[in-house]
């Protein structure tokens, strides 16, 4: 019984959690009007932001909104630098959308590193988006943001589980006949 125990404490420690990545994923990227101020609602198009790119580690898939910042996503965080001064208008925003984490893991949160005020950001399963209205900044403005995904148990995890719950359900079945007989 002690070794059945032990085999069932290795199996619930192990590590069930594949690191979550972007490397390789198509998302999105754009700036969004909201709010109708005599320019329409939708994405902004023309400025650099104007569709769905394969994500890469480095600056290889960099992108750049007009002069105003330049945009760089890695497997598990984005970058916002901004290279002018700016002043986003009412309605503003900037949407980071189908992010599917190569584990089948969703987005739960965002750890945020920002030198600017004023922003709102929501965060849902498969995007990011931060609501610019009102906010102004220099050319030293960033937004740095880290992904925290939902844990999602490896196969292999899920095996190891299975068979230390099949040796535990064996070992305890063994015990029950040998008190009973």
């Amino acid at each position: 019984m002690k070794l059945l125990s032990v085999l069932l404490g290795l199996v619930l420690i192990t590590d069930a959690r594949a690191d979550a990545s972007l490397l390789g994923d198509t998302v999105d990227a754009g700036m969004y009007r909201t709010v109708d101020t005599g320019k329409g609602v939708g994405r902004i198009m023309g400025f650099g932001l104007d569709g769905p790119f394969v994500v890469e580690n480095g600056l290889a898939d960099q992108k750049n909104y007009s002069v105003a910042y330049t945009l760089d996503v890695d497997a598990d965080r984005f970058a916002i630098d901004y290279r002018n001064p700016f002043a986003w208008g009412n309605g503003i925003v900037f949407r980071l959308t189908d992010l599917d984490f190569s584990n089948g893991a969703s987005l739960q949160s965002l750890k945020v590193d920002t030198n600017m005020v004023g922003y709102g950001l929501t965060v849902g399963a498969d995007y990011v988006e931060i609501n610019l209205s009102g906010v102004h900044g220099t050319r030293d403005a960033y937004f740095n943001g880290q992904f925290i995904t939902t844990a999602v148990p490896e196969p292999t995890s899920f095996a190891m589980l299975s068979l230390g719950l099949a040796v535990v359900g064996f070992g305890a079945r063994r015990a029950r006949k040998a008190r009973q007989g």
